[in-house]
């Protein structure tokens, strides 16, 4: 019976005016639990809002689904209140995955489309870094000079010199710290148990995007395809190790590096 109460009070609740930007606020914040329970409601009452399908892809755990919606927002209602929130979040979801030229398609939509946003400024950064991890020095450079113009306030060339240190120093630290120890590990995999897992996904695509991101970054990394859940994943993996602490010192060095999570998993 208190359930069908509920039920019955949050139908009343969303038929008022919902605040539903005070929902995404409260997610932002890390309190996703009342927009999880009004988000059914929402969807049904309001399915072409802005604010329903950016806090639909806020709440949603697959980084590919929520990016999709992300999109949804962008394409169906990009002068929206989150039509710049909503560009930013699918630009992260590319970066983070490693697939840099498609991220900085999307954050050039920063400056063209929404130059008054509050993420301008991180935006016309990560686009000229996102050009120069992928390669596009000459291009990340012309366009610095394009935003000095379109952007006087703001310090273009000390974003750009942040940028360009920062890549410098990583390639360095690469080439002086990493050491990849080949004969270790084929001597005797037996003894090496364990592997350190940077991701796994169900598209081959992304695990080779992962890789690359890796490499790039001077690690050795392979891709293993597993099973879970009668489902078949393309794990990103690193080394062969005897003991999880040595995985976990390679994990802190990625973490250092790329920002990215790991865990160690037992080779099968």
């Amino acid at each position: 019976m208190k359930k069908v109460l509920t039920i019955l009070f949050l139908s009343v609740l969303v038929s008022q005016t919902v605040n539903i930007s005070g929902l995404i606020d409260s997610v932002l914040i890390g309190n996703p639990e009342p927009a999880e329970e009004l988000l059914p409601t929402l969807v049904v009452e309001y399915p072409n809002n802005p604010e329903v399908m950016f806090l639909q892809g806020l709440l949603e755990m697959n980084g590919e689904k929520a990016k999709d919606h992300f999109k949804t927002v962008y394409d169906t209602h990009p002068n929206s209140d989150y039509g710049d929130d909503a560009v930013m979040k699918v630009a992260e979801y590319y970066y983070t995955t490693g697939y840099y030229i498609q991220s900085a398609d999307w954050l050039k939509k920063m400056p063209l489309y929404y130059p008054r946003s509050s993420h301008i400024e991180r935006a016309v950064k990560l686009f000229l870094n996102s050009l120069i991890v992928s390669g596009s020095k000459d291009t990340a450079l012309f366009y610095s000079k394009v935003f000095k113009r379109r952007f006087p306030k703001m310090d273009i060339d000390a974003k750009l010199s942040d940028v360009l240190a920062s890549f410098e120093a990583n390639t360095q630290k690469n080439k002086s710290q990493f050491v990849i120890e080949p004969v270790k590990e084929v001597v005797s995999n037996e003894d090496k148990q364990f592997s350190l897992q940077i991701g796994a996904f169900g598209k081959v695509d992304n695990a080779k995007s992962r890789k690359k991101m890796l490499v790039n970054s001077g690690f050795n990394p392979r891709i293993d395809q597993v099973e879970s859940n009668g489902n078949i994943l393309f794990a990103v993996r690193e080394g062969h190790y005897s003991d999880k602490e040595s995985a976990k010192k390679i994990g802190k060095q990625i973490k250092a590096r790329l920002g990215l999570n790991t865990i160690v998993v037992k080779n099968k």
